[in-house]
């Protein structure tokens, strides 16, 4: 799936993080076969683990799916903006055209045409600063996905460990439960800033959108 550019960041990192995502990066991994001789009842903790990475998935295709949607939604709004430009210029022309027919009535009516106009325009102009805003939000959510997948790893790695040394199974000579913990403690902090990051924008995408729904209502009550 295409990931977004994310500004500042060249490609080769982007490059290096999406390899992160897709389950590299841990010092400490254990290999699968070492807990073969484990009855399946005494791994349930490893395949809890492993449900959460699936959630953690989820969650990335989720966000991406939003992304490639909000796309057409900015291509719809920068429509609705021209077409309100448009729509200031007829109002405008008619407000001239009024004021030099000398008619009272007509000129009334295009003053007011021209307000609702101008507040068409505003109310376009809120609706992309809204998706700006949003996109903003669903990077940072995609972002919490990517830092959820990595901790939820680390967790299976973990939990691995933690059923290795529960049976006796020592993976090898330097095997340390504490390594694998502190690696899993690490990731989920990475995860626990990610989330309050995604948090904070979807805040400020909510006041975006309610400033542009309030400039919506008043171009409504305008036009009577």
């Amino acid at each position: 799936m295409t990931r977004p550019t994310i500004a500042g960041i060249g490609p080769s990192l982007v490059l290096f993080l999406s390899m992160l995502g897709c389950g590299g990066g841990l010092k400490y991994k254990m290999d699968d076969a070492a807990l073969d001789t484990v009855p399946t009842g005494d791994r349930q903790s490893v395949f809890t683990a492993q449900n959460d990475l699936e959630v953690a998935r989820s969650e990335q295709r989720n966000a991406q799916s939003q992304l490639d949607a909000l796309d057409r939604d900015v291509d719809v709004a920068k429509k609705e903006k021209q077409q309100a430009d448009l729509e200031v210029e007829k109002a405008q022309m008619e407000q001239e055209s009024a004021v030099a027919s000398h008619d009272e009535n007509r000129d009334n009516a295009a003053r007011h045409g021209k307000e609702v106009a101008d507040y068409g325009v505003k109310a376009a102009d809120a609706k992309l600063e809204w998706l700006d805003k949003k996109r903003d939000w669903l990077k940072a959510t995609l972002a919490a996905a990517d830092a959820h997948q990595r901790a939820a790893e680390a967790k299976v790695e973990l939990e691995k460990a933690r059923v290795a040394q529960q049976k006796g199974i020592k993976p090898g000579s330097d095997f340390s439960v504490d390594n694998y913990e502190s690696q899993w403690k690490d990731r989920n902090s990475d995860w626990e800033s990610a989330k309050k990051d995604a948090s904070s924008q979807e805040e400020k995408t909510k006041e975006r959108e309610q400033k542009w729904k309030d400039t919506v209502a008043q171009q409504t009550k305008l036009r009577g």
